[in-house]
């Protein structure tokens, strides 16, 4: 075999084996919006022992029901309660707004009470 036709078939066949330029890197992307800042909340004192029925059943659907969760929570530590049936959940809070319901005068906290109390808890 002639020389210069093994040291260009040989070439030929290194050349096949080298590995593709890479690819050109991506234009950067544009850099996110500056996340809008939320007015700070203004600081507003509740006595939990104080909030009455009647402002709980005003809340909307939503609020209420973060309201209750607290109040079952809040009311399942007063009572000394390491746990509790997440079933009786809705149960518990079915009560409490009833007893909101027939008396809005009374706070939330005396009416999650009697809701744990009834519900033999």
């Amino acid at each position: 075999m002639n020389i210069k036709a093994a040291a260009v078939l040989l070439s030929g066949v290194l050349f096949a084996c080298a590995p593709a330029p890479a690819p050109p890197a991506p234009a950067p992307a544009a850099p996110a919006p500056a996340p809008v800042a939320e007015a700070p909340l203004p600081h507003r004192i509740v006595t939990i022992r104080a909030v009455d029925c009647d402002t709980l059943l005003r809340l909307a659907e939503d609020d209420r029901a973060a309201a209750s969760m607290f109040y079952i929570g809040y009311t399942a530590q007063r009572r000394n309660r390491a746990t509790i049936d997440v079933a009786d959940l809705s149960g518990l809070e079915a009560a409490a707004l009833s007893y909101c319901a027939a008396h809005p005068a009374w706070p939330v906290a005396t009416a999650f009470l009697r809701a744990f109390a009834d519900n033999g808890r």
